[in-house]
């Protein structure tokens, strides 16, 4: 890579990260190219050398701090019959509070301007994750589920697909009431610390006692 290639990642990045910043701290509408190109240290024309718009921005950062997400929910099927089932169910939560504590504010920032999102959405089929769909956050959990049933690792009456839906929404509902107990922390209370941490134990072992077959009816290997 050539210096000037260089420099220009370099001022590209730093336009990304001052972006991320501005947006979850004023929103998108109240944030501007030329707050954004002063947090970043460059000139305000310099962020239309690198994006068409604060729109174009706006999705390069979402999808920039979704990297390696989609892949990485888009694989979670390959996981079943290796470690146990509530092995790979702390995994996906710990992945799912990560793409939370990720992606949170900037959904925050999209409910909030109708003409953002209608901007994303027009835009999202084509720079959306492969094999990933926004919209479908539970449908590589529901195909991991059912690969496990097959093997027999989860018993074999449960829906696949409404058993997705309560473990995506697990570690979600845990970052929401985090993010709402630091805004408005009980009285006498002190603010707990930022984050979307993943449920604990007790909600794991609830979870894969419910989604465990009869004793009798494992073929091999344990949750």
């Amino acid at each position: 890579m050539t210096a000037a290639r260089s420099r220009s990642a370099a001022t590209h990045q730093a336009l990304m990260d001052a972006a991320l910043r501005v947006f979850v701290q004023r929103g998108f509408a109240r944030a501007t190219t030329r707050e954004i190109a002063g947090a970043a240290g460059v000139a305000e024309g310099t962020i239309y050398r690198h994006f068409a718009d604060k729109h174009a921005l706006f999705r390069e950062v979402f999808f920039s701090a979704m990297a390696g997400m989609g892949e990485e929910l888009r694989r979670l099927p390959e996981r079943a019959g290796n470690g146990t089932v509530r092995g790979n169910l702390e995994y996906l939560f710990g992945l799912l509070g990560t793409l939370q504590e990720r992606t949170a504010p900037l959904m925050a920032s999209m409910s909030a301007d109708p003409e953002l999102a209608g901007s994303f959405a027009a835009h999202v089929a084509d720079d959306a994750l492969e094999g990933f769909e926004l919209s479908a956050p539970a449908a590589p959990v529901a195909a991991y589920i059912s690969a496990e049933q097959k093997l027999g690792r989860i018993r074999a009456d449960v829906d696949a697909g409404e058993a997705a839906a309560v473990v995506v929404a697990l570690p979600f509902a845990r970052g929401a009431e985090r993010a709402l107990g630091a805004r408005f922390p009980a009285r006498g209370s002190s603010p707990e610390p930022q984050g979307f941490p993943a449920p604990g134990a007790a909600a794991l072992d609830i979870l894969a006692r419910g989604l465990a077959p009869p004793p009798d009816g494992i073929p091999g290997g344990k949750l």
